[in-house]
């Protein structure tokens, strides 16, 4: 039977807190060391790249809400986080000539719409919030911002992964 690791929560804060270190002391590189103005090759391939990413998370998102999915919380949440990216580079990219058009886009469309998004992850939420989400006397629901979660290396849940518990042909 598969056994939590108990330092397995551990290891991922360390990790995700180095991950937090080196991007920083990238950032710092990259500040002193990136040239103002850059050429960039397969130009066309990156955005038309980025817009199919786009273009899945939207339609994995309708289709989870077509289909009453609670995946449209990862969904939405990876779509809105693309729409925001799309806005920032196109207005942090964009020729003097065209920021006022990649502006009106950002303003208008692609942030209002990731904010949308997320409207949708926060109403999904909150409708789905059991027990476990209510205060003490269970009435309203708590905020996600207090709410805690067992690390999923500290719960064992008998018959949540039947390949996993009986992986090595062993029977409880």
């Amino acid at each position: 039977m598969h056994r939590p690791h108990p330092q397995t929560r551990r290891h991922v804060i360390e990790t995700l807190v180095l991950a937090c270190v080196a991007l920083c002391a990238w950032i710092v590189v990259l500040g002193l060391t990136l040239p103002r103005r850059y050429d960039a090759a397969h130009w066309n391939l990156a955005w038309i790249g980025f817009d199919l990413a786009l273009l899945t998370g939207l339609v994995a998102t309708a289709w989870a809400a077509w289909r009453r999915r609670a995946v449209i919380v990862l969904f939405a949440t990876a779509t809105a986080t693309l729409l925001c990216a799309d806005a920032w580079f196109d207005v942090t990219t964009a020729r003097s000539s065209d920021l006022w058009v990649s502006a009106l886009q950002a303003v208008f469309l692609e942030l209002p719409f990731a904010m949308f998004l997320l409207y949708v992850v926060v109403r999904v939420v909150n409708a789905t919030r059991g027990p476990v989400w209510s205060d003490q006397v269970g009435s309203r629901p708590r905020s996600l911002w207090s709410v805690e979660f067992a690390h999923p290396s500290e719960v064992q849940t008998p018959g949540a992964d039947p390949v996993a518990d009986h992986a090595d042909g062993q029977a409880d």
